[in-house]
C-alpha cells in the first residue's frame, strides 16, 4: 500500500516565526565543577549534573543523513501516544534504514514547507518499505516549524502508517484536517533540515514520489532517472541517549570536550604528568601522577557542535598524597612475523619511587610470565606459540593496577616480506676538518652469508632544492672497514651505476651530473663500516649522508646480510642544527629497534665535549611517536642492548635517552638534541633486534 499526504489546499504564503515551544535549547552548563584535591587515589565526577538539555523528557531518535547531518528528535509521546509508539516500532526493527526522503513540497507557499521520508527504500525500484496496521488520529499540537508530524493519505484521517515530515514552516493552516504531531527538532538540527529541504525536485516514477528530491542530477535524454546516489538518503534511525552510556555511544545527544592538564598563563602551557584524565561515558576520572597543581576545563558538546560554556576548575595534587600505580601507556595490539621480534611497552608512575618502588609482572592469556621486572616486555625469534594476549601488572605498596590488553599475532613470513631495515641516513652540519659527520653502520650477523650491494651517498648541493638551509657546498666521502678505506669520492659526476641504483632504491634525484655531490656504488661483505664526510671548502654546512641497501626484494633469503644498525656522531647544540637520523623500514610486518641519543656516557671513550643531557624524538613523517630525556636505567633494555654488541650506560643517573619501539613499515626520523643547549658531541644510534 503506497500513502501520501495530500495536495494542498490552501495557497499561504506566509512564513511564521519559530515558537519557543517547537524546539530544545542548546547544550547547558548547570553547575560548574569546582576545584578538586586529588590525594587518595583517582576522583570520579558525574557530568551528568553538570551539563543537560533543559526540558528534554522524552524518547530521543536521531536521524542519521550523513557524518555532519544528524537531526536529533524528541518524541512526544505524551501528547500522541499511539503514533509516537508507532513511530518508535518502526524505529526499533531498523525499518527506517536506508530509506530516502522522497517528497519536498512548498504547499503552495514560496518556500519548502514540508520534507517527507518514512516510506520508500533506497533501492533501485523505490519499493515501499514493510507497514504495519495505520494509526487513529492524535492531533493535539500545532504542525510549527520544526516538528514531526505522522504522515497520512488524502481523505483518511486515522491512515498514519510508517511515513512522516517535518515541517520547516508554521505549517498549521496549510494542511488543515489534523495531523499527529509525534517529536520535536533538538538544538540546531533543522540547520540540516533546511539545508535537505533546499534540494531540487523532479517527477518520479508515480503519484507518490512526484515531487522526488534530488541532488547533483539534470534529467537527459542518456540519463531521464537519477541514480541512488542522486538520491536523500537516510542511513539510520535509531534512539539515543542524551548522555553517552558507560560503554560509549557516539550518537549520544551530548558528548564532552576535556581540554589537557595546563597552567592558565598567556599561552595556557599544557602540564603532563601532574594528572590523568579519561572520559568513559559520562564520567569524567581523574587520577594524580604526581604532587602540582593543574587546571581542566570541560564542556558539552550536542550532535550538531554546539557547545555549551566552559567550566575551568583547578585540580590540586598535594605533597601528602599517597599515589598507588598509574599507566602512563598501555601495550599496543602487534602483528609480527615468525622469527622477528616485538616489544610491548606500558610504562608506569606512583608514590615517590625511592619510597614506593614499582613492581612489574607480565601476563599471557592470564598466566604470569618469567619475565623481568620491567615496563618492558622483549619477544625475540617469535613463534606461533607466542601469539596471544598480554598484558602487564604494576605494583607498589600502595596497589596494583592492570594494564588494557594487547594481543599478538605470529604470521609465516618469507624473508623479502619480514620488516628490515634498507635506508639509513643521517643529517646535520659538519665542518672542513675539525667536526665532520661521522657515520657508522653494520651489515649482517651470525646468520647471514655473501655481500650486499650498497648505494652510499654525501649530499651537500642537492639539498638546496628541498629548502635545506647553508648546505655543505662540496662533500668529500670516504669509507672505512673498520680501519682499511674501501671507497672515496669527491663528485659524483653523474656515474651510471649511481644514477642506476639511485633509481632502483627510489633515492631522491641530485640536482645533476655536474653536482658536487658526493656518492659510491660498491659491494660489501659483512662487517662494520664507518663514513666520514667533511667540507672540501671552508666553513661548515648542513650535509646528508645516506646508506641504502640495493638488495632487489626478490632476491631477498635467510641469509641475506642485512643493515642492522647504523650509528653517527656530531655536534648538537650550541645553535647547531640537531642531529637527525632517518630510516626505513620495509617489507609487510613490523621490525623492533633501539634507538639511543648518548652524550654524557660518551665521557668513559675519552669524548671531553659531551653533550650534557640529549633529548631523543621518534617521528613517522611529521608525526610524533614518542620521546625519551633521561632513560632511567631499565635492566631489561640494558641487557637487550649488551646482547646486540651496543656498549653499556650507566643504570643509574644517566643523562642519556633511550626508545624500544617495534615500528610498522614506513619511514621514521629519530632527532637528538641538547636540552641544556651547552652544545657538545652526542651519538645517535639506531638498532636492528630480531
Amino acid at each position: 500500500m503506497k500513502l501520501r499526504l495530500p495536495l494542498p489546499l490552501a495557497l499561504v504564503s506566509v512564513l511564521f516565526a519559530l515558537p519557543a515551544a517547537a524546539q530544545t535549547s542548546l547544550p547547558t552548563l548547570s553547575r560548574p565543577i569546582t576545584d578538586q584535591i586529588v590525594n587518595r587515589g583517582a576522583v570520579q565526577i558525574d557530568l551528568t549534573t553538570h551539563f543537560g538539555v533543559p526540558g528534554v523528557v522524552g524518547q530521543v531518535v536521531q536521524f542519521n543523513f550523513g557524518p555532519q547531518s544528524r537531526v536529533n528528535v524528541e518524541v512526544q509521546s505524551a501528547a500522541a501516544p499511539l503514533n509516537a509508539a508507532n513511530f518508535l516500532s518502526y524505529v526499533s526493527r531498523n525499518a527506517y534504514d536506508g530509506t530516502i526522503l522522497h517528497r519536498i513540497d512548498n504547499l503552495g507557499t514560496t518556500v519548502p514547507a514540508l520534507v517527507q521520508g518514512g516510506g520508500f527504500s533506497a533501492t533501485v525500484n523505490l519499493t515501499s518499505i514493510e507497514r504495519s496496521a495505520p494509526v487513529a488520529l492524535e492531533a493535539r499540537l500545532p504542525l510549527v516549524r520544526g516538528t514531526l508530524a505522522a504522515a497520512r493519505p488524502a481523505g483518511d484521517p486515522n491512515g498514519a502508517t510508517s511515513e512522516w515530515f517535518f515541517n520547516t514552516i508554521d505549517n498549521s493552516a496549510n494542511l488543515p484536517g489534523g495531523y499527529s504531531v509525534i517529536g520535536r527538532v533538538m538544538g540546531t538540527g533543522m540547520t540540516v533540515i533546511d539545508a535537505l529541504a533546499q534540494s531540487t525536485t523532479i517527477a518520479g516514477p508515480n503519484a507518490d514520489l512526484a515531487k522526488l528530491p534530488v541532488r547533483g542530477f539534470t534529467p537527459t535524454p542518456a540519463q531521464p532517472s537519477p541514480s541512488l546516489a542522486n538520491l536523500l538518503t537516510l542511513s539510520t534511525a535509531r534512539v539515543i541517549p542524551v548522555y553517552p552510556q558507560a560503554v560509549g555511544d557516539p550518537t549520544a545527544v551530548l558528548s564532552f570536550r576535556i581540554s589537557p592538564p595546563f597552567l592558565p598563563n598567556l599561552s595556557n602551557q599544557v602540564v603532563s604528568g601532574i594528572i590523568a584524565t579519561s572520559l568513559t561515558g559520562s564520567t569524567l576520572t581523574i587520577t594524580p601522577l604526581a604532587v602540582g597543581s593543574v587546571f581542566l576545563e570541560v564542556s558539552a558538546l550536542d550532535s550538531n557542535g554546539n557547545s555549551s560554556l566552559i567550566t575551568r576548575f583547578q585540580v590540586t595534587v598535594p605533597p601528602e598524597s599517597v599515589l598507588a600505580p598509574v599507566f602512563t601507556a598501555h601495550p599496543v595490539s602487534q602483528t609480527v612475523a615468525i622469527g622477528g621480534s616485538a616489544v610491548f611497552h606500558a610504562p608506569a608512575t606512583g608514590g615517590a619511587a625511592d619510597i614506593f618502588p614499582l613492581s612489574y609482572q607480565w601476563v599471557k592469556n592470564g598466566v604470569p610470565l618469567n619475565a623481568p621486572s620491567s615496563p618492558f616486555l622483549v619477544l625475540r625469534n617469535v613463534a606461533a606459540s607466542d601469539a596471544g594476549t598480554y598484558a602487564c601488572r604494576v605494583s607498589n605498596s600502595l596497589g596494583t593496577s592492570v594494564s588494557l590488553p594487547a594481543t599478538l599475532a605470529a604470521l609465516p613470513t618469507p624473508a623479502n616480506a619480514r620488516g628490515r631495515l634498507v635506508n639509513l641516513a643521517v643529517r646535520t652540519d659538519a665542518d672542513e676538518f675539525f667536526e665532520p659527520l661521522i657515520v657508522g653502520f653494520a651489515i649482517g650477523d651470525a646468520l647471514t652469508n655473501g655481500t650486499k650491494p650498497l648505494l652510499v651517498r654525501g649530499v651537500g648541493p642537492s639539498l638546496a632544492a628541498l629548502a635545506v638551509p647553508n648546505v655543505m657546498a662540496d662533500p668529500v666521502l670516504k669509507m672505512f672497514r673498520d680501519s682499511l678505506q674501501v671507497a672515496q669520492n669527491d663528485n659524483w659526476l653523474g656515474d651510471p651505476l649511481i644514477a642506476a641504483r639511485s633509481a632502483q632504491v627510489g633515492a631522491f634525484a641530485l640536482t645533476g651530473n655536474d653536482s658536487l655531490d658526493a656518492a659510491v656504488a660498491l659491494t660489501s661483505p659483512n662487517g662494520s663500516y664507518t663514513i666520514q664526510i667533511t667540507n672540501k671548502e671552508e666553513g661548515r654546512g648542513n650535509v646528508l649522508a645516506e646508506v641504502y641497501d640495493a638488495t632487489p626484494a626478490a632476491e631477498i633469503t635467510d641469509s641475506t646480510p642485512r643493515l642492522i644498525n647504523v650509528s653517527a656522531r656530531a655536534k648538537v647544540g650550541d645553535g647547531r642544527s640537531a642531529l637527525i637520523a632517518g630510516f626505513v623500514v620495509a617489507g609487510n610486518t613490523p621490525a623492533t629497534v633501539l634507538v639511543r641519543a648518548v652524550g654524557p656516557a660518551l665521557a668513559a671513550f675519552g669524548v671531553d665535549d659531551a653533550a650534557g643531557d640529549p633529548k631523543l624524538e621518534m617521528f613517522r613523517g611529521t608525526t610524533f611517536l614518542a620521546e625519551n630525556n633521561d632513560w632511567n636505567g631499565d635492566r631489561q633494555v640494558a641487557a637487550l642492548a649488551a646482547s646486540i654488541g651496543a656498549f653499556p650506560l650507566p643504570l643509574t643517573g644517566s643523562k642519556d635517552a633511550v626508545l624500544l619501539l617495534t615500528l610498522p613499515p614506513g619511514t621514521y626520523t629519530a632527532q637528538a638534541s641538547d636540552t641544556d643547549r651547552r652544545g657538545g658531541s652526542a651519538l645517535l644510534e639506531v638498532y636492528e633486534i630480531r
